[in-house]
């Protein structure tokens, strides 16, 4: 077993870290800067790539103070089975409604008129209501929140979730598990693949925001091996490239940091949109959602 602190990769087994935990302040501050970054590089797609941009401002704002609070005493023990963050508990977390409330203020008079009008409807909302929302999000379900109003209900569970990560001892088996393919700490799927400069690669997840390390030559949805492909639009995106797989007709991005330090799994995964409609042109279906682009129920 090892104990790991916040910030830091967990106590390697063997020689691989098999999870790096989130340091909210630092990962919105660099996602945020590379969502405005990819806005300027990307002009079909600025006006949004800005958009959350402002969204993970906010999010940095928020885990600042919520920085100042006293460190819980949660331990949560990574067995590779039972994520040990529950959503249950995370949802009866007040900070994830209080952000949420800030959160719709303090992005009211920064949007258009039709962003404004979402962010209406979800002020209406009361405490009970929201709960009911969030829980259905949780399920991939948006029917109570919409998906125009999904991203601003995950902005802040994901927070909220991250925070309790980062702020809580873990403590991870070495004992790997049988199945890889969603986040150990709190269950969710990979937004995106991470390629480490090491050339180790490391899932992204989507709520929590941790990493942890699955060998590359398996799906990162179903975990088979034999009819594993990759796409790529090299010299729009030199690197990214999606992973698909024939067995379970999936497909997932995979970001390389060796060809770009400063990629970022939500935000390259954003702003490669182009890349999604070749896959889908293909016959492949994304396994995971970006947190920025809900589908419709």
């Amino acid at each position: 077993m090892s104990n790991v602190s916040s910030s830091t990769p967990a106590g390697a087994i063997g020689s691989i870290a098999p999870l790096f935990l989130p340091n909210p302040v630092t990962l919105y501050e660099t996602r945020a800067r590379r969502l405005c970054a990819l806005a300027e590089y990307e002009p079909p797609l600025r006006d949004y790539l800005s958009f959350a941009a402002q969204v993970v401002m906010v999010q940095q704002a928020l885990s600042r103070q919520d920085s100042d609070a006293p460190m819980p005493t949660t331990t949560l023990h990574v067995d590779w089975v039972t994520p040990p963050l529950s959503m249950a508990r995370l949802l009866q977390d007040s900070f994830w409604q209080e952000s949420l409330t800030t959160l719709l203020a303090a992005l009211s008079p920064h949007v258009p008129t039709p962003v404004q009008t979402v962010l209406g409807r979800l002020k209406k909302l009361d405490t009970v209501q929201r709960t009911s929302a969030a829980r259905a999000l949780l399920d991939n379900d948006t029917s109570l929140t919409g998906s125009d109003g999904a991203p601003f209900f995950w902005a802040a569970l994901s927070l909220t979730a991250m925070q309790r990560v980062a702020r809580s001892k873990i403590v991870v088996d070495e004992k790997s598990g049988a199945e890889r393919h969603l986040c150990p700490l709190c269950g969710n799927a990979p937004v995106a693949s991470i390629v480490h400069p090491d050339g180790l690669r490391y899932l992204h997840c989507r709520l929590c925001e941790s990493e942890w390390h699955v060998v590359r030559a398996l799906c990162s949805n179903c975990e088979g091996s034999r009819d594993i492909d990759y796409w790529s639009l090299e010299k729009q995106f030199p690197a990214i490239k999606a992973e698909s797989c024939g067995e379970c007709h999936s497909y997932l991005k995979i970001l390389y940091q060796k060809d770009d330090k400063d990629v970022d799994a939500v935000a390259d995964d954003l702003a490669s949109l182009a890349l999604d409609a070749r896959l889908e042109d293909e016959g492949f279906s994304r396994s995971s959602i970006n947190p920025f682009l809900f589908p419709s129920s």
